[in-house]
């Protein structure tokens, strides 16, 4: 086994890989029973998408290509 000093051993973590899987969430709100949230997702080019749960039940409410994302600050 080769030893080597502590934080210097090769990861097969990086940045990258991290960024890629990661869904973005947020504008989390109830609506009765329902929940609404905002989903950015990054094997879509980080497309943000509106969906909804309904007891077990999710479904995505803008499908693709449609983008609810603002431009506005771009």
């Amino acid at each position: 086994m080769r030893m080597l000093p502590y934080g210097s051993w090769p990861s097969p973590i990086t940045a990258e890989s991290l960024a890629e899987q990661s869904l973005g969430l947020g504008a989390a709100i109830f609506a009765g029973a329902d929940l609404y949230w905002l989903q950015a997702s990054p094997t879509d080019g980080g497309r943000v998408s509106l969906w909804r749960r309904r007891g077990d039940v999710e479904v995505e409410l803008t499908p693709a290509p449609y983008n609810v994302r603002s431009r506005v600050h771009e």
